[in-house]
Protein backbone atom coordinates (compact mmCIF):
# COMPACT_ATOMS: atom_id res chain seq x y z
CA UNK A 1 0.00 0.00 0.00
CA UNK A 2 3.21 2.02 0.36
CA UNK A 3 3.71 4.93 -2.30
CA UNK A 4 0.13 3.99 -4.07
CA UNK A 5 0.01 7.55 -5.57
CA UNK A 6 3.83 7.74 -6.72
CA UNK A 7 3.79 8.74 -10.16
CA UNK A 8 5.57 6.07 -12.34
CA UNK A 9 5.34 6.95 -15.81
CA UNK A 10 3.77 9.86 -18.26
CA UNK A 11 2.40 9.22 -21.53
CA UNK A 12 1.62 12.35 -23.71
CA UNK A 13 0.31 13.00 -27.40
CA UNK A 14 1.67 16.62 -27.62
CA UNK A 15 0.34 19.41 -29.84
CA UNK A 16 -1.36 16.63 -32.36
CA UNK A 17 -2.40 18.65 -35.06
CA UNK A 18 -6.04 17.73 -35.64
CA UNK A 19 -8.56 18.95 -38.77
CA UNK A 20 -12.21 18.92 -38.94
CA UNK A 21 -13.25 16.26 -41.67
CA UNK A 22 -16.88 17.11 -41.67
CA UNK A 23 -19.22 20.21 -40.31
CA UNK A 24 -18.95 19.65 -36.50
CA UNK A 25 -21.72 20.76 -34.26
CA UNK A 26 -20.86 21.61 -30.52
CA UNK A 27 -23.73 24.00 -29.56
CA UNK A 28 -24.28 26.57 -26.70
CA UNK A 29 -27.74 25.14 -26.72
CA UNK A 30 -28.86 29.12 -27.06
CA UNK A 31 -30.44 30.81 -29.93
CA UNK A 32 -29.88 34.47 -31.23
CA UNK A 33 -34.14 34.67 -32.20
CA UNK A 34 -32.68 33.92 -35.83
CA UNK A 35 -30.71 30.99 -35.54
CA UNK A 36 -31.90 28.02 -33.31
CA UNK A 37 -28.68 27.12 -31.91
CA UNK A 38 -25.16 28.55 -32.19
CA UNK A 39 -21.55 26.92 -31.86
CA UNK A 40 -19.86 27.00 -29.06
CA UNK A 41 -17.24 29.97 -28.40
CA UNK A 42 -14.43 31.31 -25.69
CA UNK A 43 -14.66 34.63 -24.47
CA UNK A 44 -12.68 36.05 -27.14
CA UNK A 45 -15.14 34.94 -29.53
CA UNK A 46 -13.23 31.81 -30.88
CA UNK A 47 -14.67 28.25 -31.82
CA UNK A 48 -13.19 25.85 -29.84
CA UNK A 49 -13.75 21.45 -29.20
CA UNK A 50 -13.51 21.58 -25.62
CA UNK A 51 -11.54 18.60 -23.44
CA UNK A 52 -15.11 17.32 -22.40
CA UNK A 53 -16.22 16.16 -26.17
CA UNK A 54 -12.88 15.00 -26.47
CA UNK A 55 -12.95 12.63 -23.53
CA UNK A 56 -16.69 11.77 -23.79
CA UNK A 57 -15.77 9.91 -26.76
CA UNK A 58 -12.16 8.32 -26.15
CA UNK A 59 -14.31 6.61 -22.95
CA UNK A 60 -16.92 5.62 -25.09
CA UNK A 61 -13.99 3.42 -27.05
CA UNK A 62 -11.91 2.41 -24.23
CA UNK A 63 -15.33 0.87 -22.98
CA UNK A 64 -15.86 -0.83 -25.79
CA UNK A 65 -13.18 -2.11 -26.58
CA UNK A 66 -11.34 -3.01 -22.84
CA UNK A 67 -14.35 -3.07 -20.96
CA UNK A 68 -15.53 -1.48 -17.90
CA UNK A 69 -12.60 -1.84 -15.36
CA UNK A 70 -9.87 -0.59 -17.54
CA UNK A 71 -12.61 2.19 -18.58
CA UNK A 72 -12.79 3.17 -14.87
CA UNK A 73 -8.98 2.85 -13.98
CA UNK A 74 -8.15 5.60 -17.01
CA UNK A 75 -11.46 7.40 -16.75
CA UNK A 76 -12.21 7.48 -13.04
CA UNK A 77 -15.20 7.00 -11.50
CA UNK A 78 -17.58 8.01 -8.98
CA UNK A 79 -19.98 5.02 -8.62
CA UNK A 80 -20.50 2.16 -5.64
CA UNK A 81 -18.96 4.93 -3.59
CA UNK A 82 -15.37 3.98 -4.44
CA UNK A 83 -14.20 7.48 -6.15
CA UNK A 84 -11.12 7.23 -8.31
CA UNK A 85 -9.53 9.81 -9.89
CA UNK A 86 -8.66 10.05 -13.93
CA UNK A 87 -5.45 8.87 -14.99
CA UNK A 88 -5.77 10.89 -18.24
CA UNK A 89 -6.35 14.74 -19.44
CA UNK A 90 -7.16 16.54 -22.52
CA UNK A 91 -6.84 19.61 -23.06
CA UNK A 92 -9.51 22.09 -24.96
CA UNK A 93 -8.20 22.58 -29.22
CA UNK A 94 -8.76 26.33 -30.41
CA UNK A 95 -9.85 25.93 -34.10
CA UNK A 96 -7.94 27.74 -36.57
CA UNK A 97 -9.37 28.50 -40.45
CA UNK A 98 -12.74 28.64 -38.96
CA UNK A 99 -15.58 28.99 -41.47
CA UNK A 100 -19.49 29.22 -39.77
CA UNK A 101 -21.69 27.40 -42.05
CA UNK A 102 -25.82 27.18 -41.34
CA UNK A 103 -27.56 23.72 -42.22
CA UNK A 104 -31.18 22.83 -41.48
CA UNK A 105 -33.33 20.22 -40.31
CA UNK A 106 -37.18 19.04 -40.42
CA UNK A 107 -39.06 16.01 -38.87
CA UNK A 108 -40.71 13.61 -41.13
CA UNK A 109 -44.03 12.36 -40.75
CA UNK A 110 -43.63 8.28 -41.05
CA UNK A 111 -46.46 7.33 -42.33
CA UNK A 112 -47.27 10.38 -44.80
CA UNK A 113 -43.15 10.39 -45.98
CA UNK A 114 -43.99 14.78 -46.05
CA UNK A 115 -42.40 17.72 -43.58
CA UNK A 116 -44.42 17.55 -40.03
CA UNK A 117 -45.57 20.89 -39.27
CA UNK A 118 -43.35 23.48 -37.34
CA UNK A 119 -40.34 20.67 -36.81
CA UNK A 120 -38.30 22.67 -38.54
CA UNK A 121 -35.26 24.20 -37.00
CA UNK A 122 -31.46 25.42 -37.86
CA UNK A 123 -28.06 25.38 -36.63
CA UNK A 124 -25.06 27.02 -36.97
CA UNK A 125 -21.97 24.52 -37.77
CA UNK A 126 -18.08 24.39 -38.22
CA UNK A 127 -17.04 23.79 -41.64
CA UNK A 128 -14.62 20.92 -42.52
CA UNK A 129 -11.13 22.30 -42.68
CA UNK A 130 -10.92 23.60 -39.05
CA UNK A 131 -7.24 22.89 -37.60
CA UNK A 132 -6.01 23.06 -34.09
CA UNK A 133 -3.36 21.30 -31.90
CA UNK A 134 -4.58 18.49 -29.24
CA UNK A 135 -2.89 17.59 -25.96
CA UNK A 136 -3.00 14.48 -24.28
CA UNK A 137 -1.79 13.75 -21.02
CA UNK A 138 -1.80 10.37 -19.15
CA UNK A 139 -0.36 10.11 -15.85
CA UNK A 140 0.04 6.75 -14.31
CA UNK A 141 0.89 5.81 -10.72
CA UNK A 142 2.26 2.88 -8.63
CA UNK A 143 -1.43 1.75 -7.63
CA UNK A 144 -1.87 0.84 -11.45
CA UNK A 145 1.80 -0.86 -12.80
CA UNK A 146 0.14 -4.18 -13.29
CA UNK A 147 -2.30 -2.67 -15.82
CA UNK A 148 -0.76 -2.18 -19.40
CA UNK A 149 -1.82 1.48 -19.68
CA UNK A 150 0.68 1.69 -22.86
CA UNK A 151 -1.67 -0.82 -24.99
CA UNK A 152 -4.60 1.77 -23.88
CA UNK A 153 -2.32 4.36 -25.19
CA UNK A 154 -1.54 2.45 -28.73
CA UNK A 155 -5.17 2.14 -29.05
CA UNK A 156 -5.78 5.99 -28.51
CA UNK A 157 -2.87 6.69 -30.92
CA UNK A 158 -4.97 4.33 -33.40
CA UNK A 159 -8.15 6.16 -32.63
CA UNK A 160 -6.95 9.79 -33.77
CA UNK A 161 -4.93 8.16 -36.73
CA UNK A 162 -8.41 6.85 -38.09
CA UNK A 163 -10.62 9.62 -37.03
CA UNK A 164 -13.10 9.93 -34.24
CA UNK A 165 -16.64 11.61 -34.40
CA UNK A 166 -17.37 14.39 -31.52
CA UNK A 167 -20.15 16.98 -30.90
CA UNK A 168 -23.60 16.35 -32.12
CA UNK A 169 -25.39 14.76 -34.88
CA UNK A 170 -22.22 12.16 -35.27
CA UNK A 171 -24.48 9.07 -36.23
CA UNK A 172 -25.15 11.39 -38.98
CA UNK A 173 -22.08 11.95 -40.42
CA UNK A 174 -20.98 15.25 -38.34
CA UNK A 175 -17.99 16.09 -36.09
CA UNK A 176 -15.16 13.96 -37.43
CA UNK A 177 -11.77 14.88 -36.62
CA UNK A 178 -8.57 12.93 -37.60
CA UNK A 179 -5.20 13.68 -36.94
CA UNK A 180 -2.97 15.20 -39.73
CA UNK A 181 0.22 13.93 -38.61
CA UNK A 182 0.32 9.87 -39.45
CA UNK A 183 0.68 7.37 -37.15
CA UNK A 184 -0.17 9.99 -34.37
CA UNK A 185 2.96 10.93 -32.44
CA UNK A 186 2.98 10.20 -28.36
CA UNK A 187 5.93 9.56 -25.76
CA UNK A 188 6.42 7.33 -22.83
CA UNK A 189 8.23 8.36 -19.86
CA UNK A 190 8.99 5.97 -17.52
CA UNK A 191 10.42 7.04 -14.60
CA UNK A 192 12.08 3.92 -13.01
CA UNK A 193 14.37 4.94 -16.48
CA UNK A 194 16.66 7.43 -15.48
CA UNK A 195 17.38 8.88 -19.23
CA UNK A 196 13.56 9.33 -19.70
CA UNK A 197 13.54 11.01 -15.86
CA UNK A 198 15.54 13.47 -17.84
CA UNK A 199 14.05 13.70 -20.65
CA UNK A 200 10.78 14.40 -18.71
CA UNK A 201 12.53 17.29 -17.34
CA UNK A 202 13.35 18.47 -21.15
CA UNK A 203 9.85 17.82 -22.21
CA UNK A 204 8.82 20.17 -19.81
CA UNK A 205 11.10 23.22 -21.28
CA UNK A 206 9.53 22.58 -24.18
CA UNK A 207 12.39 20.37 -25.71
CA UNK A 208 11.28 16.53 -27.03
CA UNK A 209 14.83 14.50 -26.99
CA UNK A 210 13.00 10.90 -27.74
CA UNK A 211 11.67 10.03 -30.29
CA UNK A 212 7.94 8.86 -30.76
CA UNK A 213 6.27 5.34 -30.16
CA UNK A 214 6.06 3.03 -32.82
CA UNK A 215 2.90 0.95 -32.25
CA UNK A 216 1.46 -1.99 -33.72
CA UNK A 217 -1.15 -4.90 -33.24
CA UNK A 218 -3.09 -2.34 -31.63
CA UNK A 219 -6.53 -3.39 -29.77
CA UNK A 220 -9.16 -2.33 -31.52
CA UNK A 221 -12.14 -5.45 -31.98
CA UNK A 222 -15.26 -4.08 -31.06
CA UNK A 223 -17.95 -7.26 -31.42
CA UNK A 224 -20.24 -7.80 -33.78
CA UNK A 225 -19.62 -4.91 -35.66
CA UNK A 226 -21.30 -4.86 -39.44
CA UNK A 227 -20.11 -2.48 -41.84
CA UNK A 228 -21.20 -1.80 -45.78
CA UNK A 229 -20.27 0.20 -48.45
CA UNK A 230 -22.59 0.98 -51.00
CA UNK A 231 -21.01 2.34 -54.30
CA UNK A 232 -23.48 3.84 -57.03
CA UNK A 233 -24.21 6.10 -59.49
CA UNK A 234 -27.16 8.58 -60.03
CA UNK A 235 -29.37 7.22 -62.30
CA UNK A 236 -31.31 10.99 -62.41
CA UNK A 237 -31.41 14.26 -60.81
CA UNK A 238 -31.03 14.73 -57.27
CA UNK A 239 -31.59 17.70 -54.70
CA UNK A 240 -30.67 18.16 -51.70
CA UNK A 241 -32.53 21.93 -51.32
CA UNK A 242 -30.26 25.12 -50.38
CA UNK A 243 -32.68 27.46 -50.34
CA UNK A 244 -30.58 30.49 -49.26
CA UNK A 245 -30.21 31.12 -53.09
CA UNK A 246 -27.85 34.18 -53.98
CA UNK A 247 -29.91 37.16 -55.90
CA UNK A 248 -27.31 37.60 -58.67
CA UNK A 249 -28.23 33.71 -59.89
CA UNK A 250 -32.05 34.49 -59.59
CA UNK A 251 -30.95 37.81 -61.71
CA UNK A 252 -29.27 35.57 -64.68
CA UNK A 253 -32.69 33.60 -64.91
CA UNK A 254 -35.45 34.54 -66.51
CA UNK A 255 -37.26 32.67 -63.97
CA UNK A 256 -37.09 32.98 -60.04
CA UNK A 257 -35.01 29.89 -58.80
CA UNK A 258 -36.37 28.94 -55.43
CA UNK A 259 -33.35 26.25 -54.46
CA UNK A 260 -30.36 24.98 -55.41
CA UNK A 261 -28.27 21.96 -54.72
CA UNK A 262 -26.65 22.12 -51.48
CA UNK A 263 -22.80 22.41 -51.58
CA UNK A 264 -19.98 22.92 -49.20
CA UNK A 265 -16.58 24.93 -50.45
CA UNK A 266 -16.33 23.39 -54.38
CA UNK A 267 -17.96 20.60 -53.59
CA UNK A 268 -22.25 19.08 -53.89
CA UNK A 269 -22.84 17.79 -50.55
CA UNK A 270 -25.62 14.62 -49.30
CA UNK A 271 -26.23 15.62 -45.51
CA UNK A 272 -25.75 12.05 -43.75
CA UNK A 273 -29.07 13.27 -42.42
CA UNK A 274 -30.78 13.13 -45.83
CA UNK A 275 -29.26 9.69 -46.10
CA UNK A 276 -30.12 8.31 -42.39
CA UNK A 277 -33.08 10.12 -42.56
CA UNK A 278 -34.39 8.13 -45.75
CA UNK A 279 -32.82 4.51 -44.77
CA UNK A 280 -35.35 5.05 -41.19
CA UNK A 281 -38.35 5.77 -42.92
CA UNK A 282 -37.86 2.88 -45.58
CA UNK A 283 -36.67 0.19 -42.53
CA UNK A 284 -40.17 1.63 -40.49
CA UNK A 285 -41.70 0.67 -44.12
CA UNK A 286 -40.53 -2.53 -44.25
CA UNK A 287 -40.82 -3.49 -40.75
CA UNK A 288 -44.40 -2.91 -40.80
CA UNK A 289 -45.15 -4.83 -43.88
CA UNK A 290 -42.95 -7.83 -41.84
CA UNK A 291 -45.08 -7.39 -38.76
CA UNK A 292 -48.33 -7.36 -40.55
CA UNK A 293 -48.37 -3.35 -39.02
CA UNK A 294 -47.51 -4.42 -35.03
CA UNK A 295 -46.36 -0.89 -34.14
CA UNK A 296 -45.41 -1.57 -30.61
CA UNK A 297 -43.33 -3.94 -32.13
CA UNK A 298 -41.82 -1.98 -34.99
CA UNK A 299 -40.82 1.26 -33.03
CA UNK A 300 -39.21 -1.00 -30.43
CA UNK A 301 -36.80 -2.52 -33.25
CA UNK A 302 -36.26 0.68 -34.44
CA UNK A 303 -35.78 2.53 -31.29
CA UNK A 304 -33.47 -0.06 -30.35
CA UNK A 305 -31.32 0.21 -33.62
CA UNK A 306 -31.25 4.14 -33.64
CA UNK A 307 -31.97 5.53 -30.65
CA UNK A 308 -35.07 7.76 -29.60
CA UNK A 309 -34.72 11.14 -27.72
CA UNK A 310 -38.13 9.55 -25.61
CA UNK A 311 -37.63 11.33 -22.19
CA UNK A 312 -39.79 9.26 -19.79
CA UNK A 313 -40.02 4.99 -20.92
CA UNK A 314 -43.23 3.02 -20.20
CA UNK A 315 -42.13 2.40 -16.60
CA UNK A 316 -41.87 6.24 -15.96
CA UNK A 317 -37.71 6.84 -15.89
CA UNK A 318 -35.62 8.64 -18.01
CA UNK A 319 -34.30 6.90 -20.73
CA UNK A 320 -32.64 8.18 -23.63
CA UNK A 321 -31.21 5.75 -26.43
CA UNK A 322 -28.22 6.36 -28.69
CA UNK A 323 -28.27 4.83 -32.42
CA UNK A 324 -26.04 2.64 -33.62
CA UNK A 325 -26.64 2.83 -36.98
CA UNK A 326 -23.50 4.99 -38.47
CA UNK A 327 -23.88 7.01 -41.90
CA UNK A 328 -21.15 9.59 -43.30
CA UNK A 329 -21.96 12.78 -45.44
CA UNK A 330 -21.23 11.92 -49.05
CA UNK A 331 -19.05 14.86 -50.94
CA UNK A 332 -19.58 14.89 -54.93
CA UNK A 333 -16.57 16.71 -56.76
CA UNK A 334 -18.15 19.34 -59.28
CA UNK A 335 -16.51 18.25 -62.10
CA UNK A 336 -18.38 14.85 -62.17
CA UNK A 337 -21.89 16.42 -62.37
CA UNK A 338 -23.58 19.24 -64.12
CA UNK A 339 -25.99 21.41 -62.98
CA UNK A 340 -29.07 22.79 -65.19
CA UNK A 341 -32.26 24.84 -63.78
CA UNK A 342 -35.21 23.49 -64.61
CA UNK A 343 -38.64 25.45 -64.90
CA UNK A 344 -41.67 24.39 -63.26
CA UNK A 345 -45.25 25.64 -62.85
CA UNK A 346 -47.90 25.41 -60.46
CA UNK A 347 -51.01 23.38 -61.65
CA UNK A 348 -54.89 23.67 -60.55
CA UNK A 349 -55.74 20.49 -59.71
CA UNK A 350 -59.42 21.07 -60.05
CA UNK A 351 -59.59 22.92 -63.59
CA UNK A 352 -56.02 21.33 -64.67
CA UNK A 353 -54.95 24.42 -65.65
CA UNK A 354 -51.65 26.28 -64.65
CA UNK A 355 -51.60 28.81 -61.79
CA UNK A 356 -51.19 32.72 -63.52
CA UNK A 357 -47.56 34.03 -62.14
CA UNK A 358 -46.72 30.92 -60.52
CA UNK A 359 -43.59 30.11 -62.75
CA UNK A 360 -40.45 28.88 -60.54
CA UNK A 361 -36.89 26.91 -60.91
CA UNK A 362 -34.72 24.54 -59.17
CA UNK A 363 -31.31 23.83 -60.19
CA UNK A 364 -30.74 20.06 -59.22
CA UNK A 365 -27.38 18.37 -60.42
CA UNK A 366 -26.90 15.29 -62.95
CA UNK A 367 -23.91 12.78 -63.06
CA UNK A 368 -22.17 13.58 -66.04
CA UNK A 369 -21.21 9.80 -66.88
CA UNK A 370 -23.90 6.91 -65.60
CA UNK A 371 -21.65 4.14 -66.20
CA UNK A 372 -19.01 5.09 -63.14
CA UNK A 373 -19.06 4.96 -59.51
CA UNK A 374 -19.18 8.20 -57.90
CA UNK A 375 -21.18 7.94 -54.86
CA UNK A 376 -20.19 6.01 -51.84
CA UNK A 377 -22.78 5.43 -48.99
CA UNK A 378 -21.03 3.88 -45.41
CA UNK A 379 -22.93 2.49 -43.23
CA UNK A 380 -21.89 1.48 -39.64
CA UNK A 381 -23.49 -0.85 -37.32
CA UNK A 382 -22.29 -1.16 -33.38
CA UNK A 383 -23.04 -4.57 -32.00
CA UNK A 384 -25.35 -5.27 -34.71
CA UNK A 385 -27.64 -8.38 -34.52
CA UNK A 386 -28.37 -10.52 -37.69
CA UNK A 387 -32.06 -9.70 -38.08
CA UNK A 388 -30.52 -5.80 -38.25
CA UNK A 389 -28.24 -7.23 -40.71
CA UNK A 390 -30.67 -8.87 -42.76
CA UNK A 391 -32.61 -5.47 -42.32
CA UNK A 392 -29.95 -3.08 -44.08
CA UNK A 393 -29.15 -6.11 -46.93
CA UNK A 394 -33.16 -5.39 -48.10
CA UNK A 395 -32.39 -1.84 -47.56
CA UNK A 396 -29.17 -2.11 -49.70
CA UNK A 397 -31.78 -4.02 -52.52
CA UNK A 398 -33.86 -1.34 -52.84
CA UNK A 399 -31.07 1.18 -53.11
CA UNK A 400 -29.53 -1.02 -55.88
CA UNK A 401 -32.91 -0.99 -57.82
CA UNK A 402 -33.33 2.45 -57.64
CA UNK A 403 -36.57 1.91 -55.40
CA UNK A 404 -35.31 3.88 -52.78
CA UNK A 405 -35.15 8.26 -53.45
CA UNK A 406 -32.90 10.49 -51.11
CA UNK A 407 -34.06 14.49 -51.36
CA UNK A 408 -36.36 15.88 -52.53
CA UNK A 409 -38.58 15.78 -55.89
CA UNK A 410 -39.28 12.34 -55.13
CA UNK A 411 -42.29 12.53 -57.09
CA UNK A 412 -41.10 13.52 -60.08
CA UNK A 413 -38.05 10.62 -60.49
CA UNK A 414 -35.36 12.57 -58.52
CA UNK A 415 -33.10 11.06 -56.59
CA UNK A 416 -32.78 7.26 -57.35
CA UNK A 417 -29.31 5.45 -57.66
CA UNK A 418 -27.85 2.30 -59.61
CA UNK A 419 -26.31 0.01 -57.39
CA UNK A 420 -22.60 -0.82 -58.71
CA UNK A 421 -20.59 -2.44 -55.96
CA UNK A 422 -20.96 -3.13 -52.52
CA UNK A 423 -18.45 -4.39 -49.12
CA UNK A 424 -20.15 -5.76 -46.37
CA UNK A 425 -17.58 -7.20 -43.24
CA UNK A 426 -19.89 -9.12 -40.43
CA UNK A 427 -19.17 -11.31 -37.97
CA UNK A 428 -15.60 -11.98 -39.88
CA UNK A 429 -16.87 -12.56 -42.88
CA UNK A 430 -16.26 -10.39 -46.28
CA UNK A 431 -18.93 -10.38 -48.81
CA UNK A 432 -18.07 -8.52 -52.29
CA UNK A 433 -20.97 -7.92 -54.51
CA UNK A 434 -20.73 -6.46 -58.01
CA UNK A 435 -22.87 -5.50 -60.87
CA UNK A 436 -22.54 -7.79 -64.03
CA UNK A 437 -22.22 -5.46 -66.98
CA UNK A 438 -24.33 -7.29 -69.59
CA UNK A 439 -26.16 -5.61 -72.51
CA UNK A 440 -28.81 -7.66 -72.43
CA UNK A 441 -31.96 -6.12 -70.59
CA UNK A 442 -32.68 -9.57 -69.16
CA UNK A 443 -29.77 -9.24 -67.24
CA UNK A 444 -29.39 -5.63 -66.37
CA UNK A 445 -29.64 -6.45 -62.64
CA UNK A 446 -27.47 -9.54 -62.65
CA UNK A 447 -24.85 -9.62 -59.85
CA UNK A 448 -22.12 -11.54 -58.79
CA UNK A 449 -21.08 -12.26 -54.59
CA UNK A 450 -17.87 -12.96 -53.58
CA UNK A 451 -17.17 -14.01 -50.47
CA UNK A 452 -13.64 -14.16 -48.02
CA UNK A 453 -13.07 -15.80 -44.76
CA UNK A 454 -16.86 -17.99 -45.08
CA UNK A 455 -16.94 -21.78 -44.97
CA UNK A 456 -20.50 -21.69 -45.64
CA UNK A 457 -22.31 -21.03 -49.38
CA UNK A 458 -22.51 -17.08 -49.46
CA UNK A 459 -25.82 -16.91 -50.78
CA UNK A 460 -26.85 -18.89 -47.75
CA UNK A 461 -25.27 -16.67 -45.27
CA UNK A 462 -26.73 -13.72 -46.72
CA UNK A 463 -30.03 -15.39 -46.77
CA UNK A 464 -30.36 -16.36 -43.32
CA UNK A 465 -30.08 -12.75 -41.96
CA UNK A 466 -32.88 -12.14 -43.93
CA UNK A 467 -34.63 -14.62 -42.38
CA UNK A 468 -33.73 -14.27 -39.25
CA UNK A 469 -35.41 -10.78 -40.03
CA UNK A 470 -38.18 -11.93 -40.82
CA UNK A 471 -38.57 -14.69 -38.05
CA UNK A 472 -38.57 -11.59 -35.63
CA UNK A 473 -41.58 -10.84 -36.74
CA UNK A 474 -43.47 -13.73 -38.19
CA UNK A 475 -42.40 -16.37 -35.71
CA UNK A 476 -43.64 -14.29 -32.51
Amino acid sequence: MDNEAKIIKKIVFPNVPIKVKSPLRISTGKNDGIIDMLILKDNHGQAFIPGTSIIGVLRNYIYDIYGEKIEDVIFGNVKNNSESQSLIRVGDVKLENVKIIHRDGVAIDDITNVSKNKAKYDFEMIDRGAEGLLNIEITVRKKFENIDIDEVAKTIAYILDNGMSIGALTTKGYGKIQTKKKPTPYYIFDFNNEADSWAWLDYLDGKINKKPVKYENVRTNISNEFTMRIGLSLNSAIMIADTNVQEDLTKKSSIKIRAVQMKNGDDYVIPGTSIKGVIRNRAINILRYLSNYNEEKVISFIDDLMGHGKKVDKDGNNKLLRSRLYVNEIYLRKNNFVSAKQPRTRIDSFTGGVFYGNLFGDEPIWQIDKSKTMISINLRIRKCTEAEAGLMLLILKDLWLGNLAIGGGKSIGRGTFKGNNCLIKYQGNTFRIERVNDDDDKNRNKIKIEKDGCEEDVQDVLERYVKVLCGEFYGK
